[in-house]
């Protein structure tokens, strides 16, 4: 007597052992489905990704690397905060503290404060540069199925507090599976 028990494959409709049947986002999936699913090549636009990576991050949320894109549109912002921000106390210690503290210490503070917004400033020029030049790349990685990692996507998995090293691989290979 067979013991083994069928279930239905919600994509092809066809009856499969529980041996070769996997659960996936409450589907219950062949694996014969999965590999042709994983064998096709996902595709995107290049104008799209180039219209969205003009906005650094958001060209890889378009991608599905949506830590990453998160990742570096709050670093762009706020690195663009931290820098008006330097800017405004430079501003605040020559005008306003100028009277109270002596003249040449409201002087040395701003002259801190002017630098540091300086060297702030540079640093959403490089993340935009970045963002604009990985999108491209990543869009190219992933169709051809190409998953590597870089040093920019380990952080934003710090960031996160992202166990799984994997998981930009998981998560693309789960959206192409829905």
């Amino acid at each position: 007597m067979d013991n083994t028990n069928y279930k239905i494959c919600d994509i092809c409709g066809n009856l499969v052992d529980n041996n070769n049947i996997v659960n996936i986002n409450d589907n219950e999936v062949c694996k014969s489905c999965i590999e042709k699913k994983l064998e096709q090549k996902q595709t995107f636009s290049p104008l799209a990704t180039f219209m969205c990576s003009l906005i650094p991050g958001v060209a890889h949320i378009y991608l599905g690397k949506k830590q990453k894109g998160i990742f570096l549109l709050f670093s762009f912002i706020s690195s663009i905060f931290l820098a008006s921000f330097s800017f405004f106390l430079a501003f605040v210690f020559d005008m306003v503290f100028d009277v109270i503290f002596i003249s040449i210490i409201s002087d040395i503070l701003v002259v801190v404060f002017l630098t540091l917004s300086i060297l702030l400033g540079i640093v959403p020029f490089f993340i935009y540069i970045y963002s604009l030049a990985d999108a491209n790349i990543s869009r190219k990685y992933i169709e051809n199925n190409v998953y590597i990692e870089n040093w920019v996507d380990k952080l934003a998995y710090k960031f996160f507090n992202k166990k799984n090293k994997k998981c930009l691989e998981d998560k693309i290979i789960d959206n192409r599976l829905q």
